[in-house]
């Protein structure tokens, strides 16, 4: 049986191939027994609990990482990885052997929860582009809103990244690939939907099948990856 714990307003249930059945309370989980049926639930300390002895299948994400669910043998995944924007963007990268160019990629949102999110989004960028050879971060003073942290990543033989994470009042993802042969845009500001009823989804929602494709179990070179990056977002010079 699979256990999907995710931030509901991001999934989009729509043309899902899993068998997906939302869970709304602690008595649905406990009574959740179809092995056929991937369960989601809204992440929750409670329900992280009723299955942490459990031998199910169980996808959690990257903002929830610890230490504790590499004995458990829990999957975890990434937002940015799971967003149908990034994946064709990754197919149309990873085309080339080595990716040569150079990203820039801008991110809004409305919470902060110790770098989490920017951790996630370095250790995604990293795995599509190979290992940084030097890295530089900067951020300004964290207690006056706007934050701004700056992060420009080489990864020698001319590509670079330069990543800029804001926290307003907002949520926004911008995305620029000037690779050699190919130029990639994206700016989810200029995507959404602007009237309701039948819309194509929305670019920062993904489904429970990207969710469960993408996810990867959780091993120490994967908590010794996302420390590093954690540190490193954290020992940033002030701007």
């Amino acid at each position: 049986m699979k256990i999907v714990f995710a931030s509901l307003e991001k999934l989009d249930f729509r043309n899902t191939l899993e068998n997906v059945s939302l869970i709304e309370s602690v008595e649905q989980l406990k009574n959740a027994t179809n092995e056929d049926t991937t369960y989601v639930l809204a992440e929750s300390e409670e329900y992280l609990k009723i299955v942490g002895d459990s031998k199910n299948a169980v996808y959690i994400p990257f903002t929830e990482l610890t230490a504790d669910y590499q004995r458990l043998g829990w999957h975890v995944y990434f937002d940015l990885e799971n967003y149908p924007f990034y994946q064709k963007v990754k197919e149309m990268v990873e085309k080339d052997d080595k990716p040569k160019g150079v990203l820039r990629f801008r991110r809004m949102v409305n919470q902060y929860e110790n770098n989490s999110i920017l951790t996630g989004d370095l250790y995604v960028l990293s795995s599509l582009l190979g290992k940084a050879q030097g890295i530089q971060v900067k951020k300004t003073d964290q207690s006056v809103i706007p934050t701004h942290t700056i992060i420009l990543m080489d990864f020698g033989e001319g590509t670079m990244a330069h990543i800029e994470y804001t926290v307003a009042e907002q949520e926004r993802i911008e995305f620029e690939w000037s690779g050699i042969k190919t130029i990639i845009e994206f700016d989810s500001d200029q995507m959404r939907p602007i009237q309701r009823g039948s819309q194509p989804p929305l670019p920062l929602a993904y489904s429970v099948d990207a969710i469960l494709a993408s996810a990867q179990k959780v091993d120490q070179e994967l908590v010794n990856q996302m420390n590093y990056f954690s540190k490193l977002i954290n020992g940033g010079d002030h701007l």
